[in-house]
C-alpha cells in the first residue's frame, strides 16, 4: 500500500478536505496572566482584577481572557494583561494549564496560566471588562489564603489533595470557602505558593 495514503486509501489532501471538525467536542482556550512579588515565605504581591460582568461579578480574578482564532497563548497572555491593566513588557513563563471540567459555569474552558515573577511593582490601570487592578497581599497558612487590600479583606479555603508526585492535584483540590475570588484562581495562588517552596529548597 501506499505510505501517503491511509487505510481508506485517501491521501492527506483528501483526508484534509473532508475531515469534520465538529465530530470531536472543542473546548475554549483562556489565559491568565499571575504576576507576583515575592515579599517573604508564605506570602506575595499578587495583582488581581475586580471582574466588571458575569460570571462571578465583583470578585476578583487574574487578568485573562479567551484566546483568539489566529493566536498563540503566549501573545493572547500579554494581549489580555494589557488590556485589563495596562501592563506592559513583564517576562512571563507558563505555569500549569488547567483543565478541570467545571471549573468554568460558561463552558469547557481550558486555561493556560502564565506567571510572571518581579522585582518591582508596575502601576496598575484598569480597562477592557476589568472594574479595577489591585496589588493584593497575600499570605498563605496552610490550606488557608488571606487576602488584602486598601481596608479590602477575604480568606480563601481549601481541601488539598496532592498527585502521586506530592504535587497539589488542582483538578480534584476542593475550594471549601472561596471569598472574593473567581472561577478556581484560589487553587492556582495555592499552587504558585508550592512551586516556590519547591525552588526555595
Amino acid at each position: 500500500m501506499d505510505s501517503t495514503r491511509d487505510k481508506r486509501g485517501k491521501t492527506e489532501e483528501e483526508f484534509l478536505r473532508e475531515y469534520d471538525v465538529t465530530q470531536y467536542f472543542r473546548p475554549s482556550v483562556t489565559v491568565d496572566a499571575l504576576l507576583y512579588y515575592p515579599v517573604r515565605e508564605n506570602e506575595i504581591k499578587l495583582l488581581m482584577i475586580k471582574r466588571g460582568g458575569h460570571p462571578f461579578i465583583g470578585t476578583y480574578a487574574f487578568p485573562g481572557g479567551f484566546v483568539e482564532k489566529d493566536e498563540p497563548c503566549e501573545v493572547a497572555v500579554r494581549r489580555e494583561l494589557e488590556e485589563e491593566t495596562n501592563i506592559t513588557g513583564v517576562p512571563l513563563r507558563q505555569l500549569v494549564t488547567v483543565s478541570t471540567p467545571e471549573r468554568d459555569p460558561r463552558w469547557r474552558n481550558i486555561t493556560v496560566v502564565y506567571g510572571g515573577r518581579l522585582s518591582l511593582l508596575p502601576k496598575a490601570a484598569a480597562g477592557d471588562d476589568a472594574a479595577s487592578a489591585k496589588w493584593f497581599d497575600v499570605r498563605r497558612d496552610g490550606n488557608r489564603l488571606y487576602f488584602s487590600c486598601d481596608g479590602e479583606a477575604f480568606t480563601s479555603t481549601l481541601d488539598i489533595v496532592r498527585d502521586e508526585f506530592g504535587d497539589i492535584d488542582l483538578n480534584n483540590t476542593k475550594i471549601v470557602e472561596r471569598g472574593s475570588t473567581a472561577f478556581d484562581h484560589a487553587k492556582v495562588v495555592l499552587y504558585l505558593f508550592a512551586s516556590l517552596e519547591k525552588e526555595e529548597k
